[in-house]
């Protein structure tokens, strides 16, 4: 074995190494998410909890995302090594590598966008649909729109975690309830303190 690498040429073991490292870490994120159903490139799912961070089919599928970069790796490494061990030129095996690297990224991303969007047969969240729903804030949202925190809010079936924002003038602390009153953009809920709400009502 090890006299057999020995006798690559540097280009050749380079093509060996990114083959196998990327290949390794393709089994890997195979394993992991039979296990334990982890994604490095899209939401997060805490399991017990039922907090599902979810944003719409498609965004959080990124085509330099983690899987998609070891998946060129894959087809360059694996493409690179074998044309030049069938005795191609350097050129041309390096030409080799990287249309089938390019190859393989493209058909991780649009799988992993079928996939994603399999899983979300309704087309993704309606965010509107949290308008006048109670939730409660999970990170702290900086009052009078000096910066975005997050929410937690009940939206069709399932309990989500969303940026929001708000016009109150002092920050609204973790687990203090909130009320949505709007929707920016296609996710950033606008909120204010319920008690804000409730007062106002009683009035």
């Amino acid at each position: 074995m090890i006299e057999w690498w020995n006798n690559l040429s540097g280009l050749a073991q380079f093509f060996w190494s990114v083959a196998l490292l990327a290949t390794l870490l393709q089994i890997f994120f195979f394993l992991g998410s039979l296990i334990g159903g982890g994604d490095f490139d899209h939401g997060t799912d805490t399991g017990g909890g039922g907090v599902d961070v979810h944003h719409d089919a498609g965004h959080g599928v990124k085509i330099l995302s983690v899987r998609a970069l070891v998946a060129f790796g894959v087809g360059f490494g694996w493409a690179g090594a074998l044309a030049l061990g069938n005795g191609w030129s350097t050129a041309l095996a390096t030409l080799a590598a990287l249309a089938f690297g390019a190859v393989f990224i493209f058909v991780i991303y649009f799988i992993m966008r079928l996939l994603v969007a399999m899983g979300d047969p309704g087309g993704g969240l309606d965010y509107w649909n949290a308008v006048g729903r109670e939730g409660h804030v999970y990170f702290t949202i900086p009052g009078a729109r000096a910066g975005q925190g997050q929410v937690e809010v009940m939206l069709q079936g399932r309990l989500i975690t969303a940026d929001a924002v708000t016009e109150h003038p002092d920050p609204i602390p973790p687990r203090a309830p909130v009320t949505i009153l709007s929707v920016e953009g296609e996710s950033l809920l606008v909120v204010e303190p319920a008690s804000v709400r409730d007062h106002l009502s009683s009035h």
